[in-house]
């Protein structure tokens, strides 16, 4: 049995869809009965509602499991003690895997909710056991959050320059890899940066999807101040807010680009692009 942490969000839900596709039993860890429910019909084998900061809790969730795929809910000020935490409890239930869900280039210091999975990767390093980490890179799926926009107005707003050149990697390709990594054990002791093929400006985003959606669509750079405040009037939290104006400061600055060697070769397959992955969305959305 594998217990998947974090399975009621968009990560969760694409690896449990996956792993679901291949016969793989899981035990879903989520924090209440109405994400129970969706994840039941989602087939997960089992569901457990608990909390990640609740030892008692968790080590009852633990209970038959020989793996675990660790995803910590987004910009957590204390994952890291989180992270401890569930490991040492792994460790005492017998759990013979440890798959740690970190991010792209977690050693840059000025992003916190990198630096805080940097200092998660190496308590693994230190903690004898067995694990595997995946290290994706921003997700294509992010581009939904401003579909409305794009649809409908044509604007592609980014709060940060739109010269700035990311890479990005499509969800499904990450969990087909969560799935190779919890399935085959020749990935023990791996550390595999995942990125789609394409570190793209956001002016050649915005190019690529008035090609795909057959009409003109512009990148626009928002003023920062402006989606603090948006960010704010949506009840987001001051740290999650601090932490993402830090991103964006690093994007416009540097960027922040990789390779997809590494995934194309995992898959066995080439990377998915921008270019495709938009086509597929476009295509479910005019079913």
């Amino acid at each position: 049995m594998i217990l998947l942490t974090g399975a009621a969000g968009k990560t969760g839900k694409a690896i449990l869809n996956n792993l679901g596709q291949h016969g793989v039993k899981v035990r879903s860890l989520v924090r209440s009965a109405k994400q129970a429910e969706e994840i039941k019909n989602l087939g997960s084998a089992d569901v457990f509602i608990g909390n990640l900061r609740d030892s008692e809790s968790l080590a009852r969730a633990l209970t038959g499991v020989s793996k675990i795929y660790f995803i910590c809910p987004n910009m957590t000020p204390d994952e890291l003690e989180i992270g401890k935490n569930l490991v040492n409890l792994a460790r005492q239930a017998g759990v013979s895997r440890f798959v740690y869900h970190s991010v792209f280039h977690p050693h840059i210091e000025v992003m916190p909710h990198h630096w805080q999975k940097m200092r998660m990767e190496e308590f693994l390093f230190e903690s004898g056991m067995d694990f595997t980490i995946l290290q994706p890179c921003a997700y294509m799926q992010n581009i939904l959050g401003s579909w409305q926009s794009i649809t409908e107005k044509g604007i592609y707003a980014v709060p940060y320059a739109t010269t700035a050149r990311i890479s990005v990697v499509d969800l499904a390709d990450v969990a087909a890899v969560a799935e190779i990594v919890l399935t085959q054990r020749i990935h023990s002791g791996a550390i595999y940066e995942l990125a789609g093929p394409e570190p793209l400006s956001q002016d050649e985003v915005a190019q690529i999807l008035s090609t795909e959606l057959a009409r003109e669509v512009k990148a626009i750079s928002l003023d920062r101040h402006q989606w603090t405040e948006n960010a704010q009037k949506s009840g987001m939290s001051e740290p999650a807010i601090s932490t993402l104006l830090k991103m964006f400061e690093y994007y416009e600055n540097y960027g922040l680009t990789g390779n997809s060697n590494v995934l194309s070769y995992l898959l066995k397959r080439p990377a998915t692009k921008y270019a495709e992955f938009l086509r597929r969305i476009v295509t479910a959305k005019h079913r």
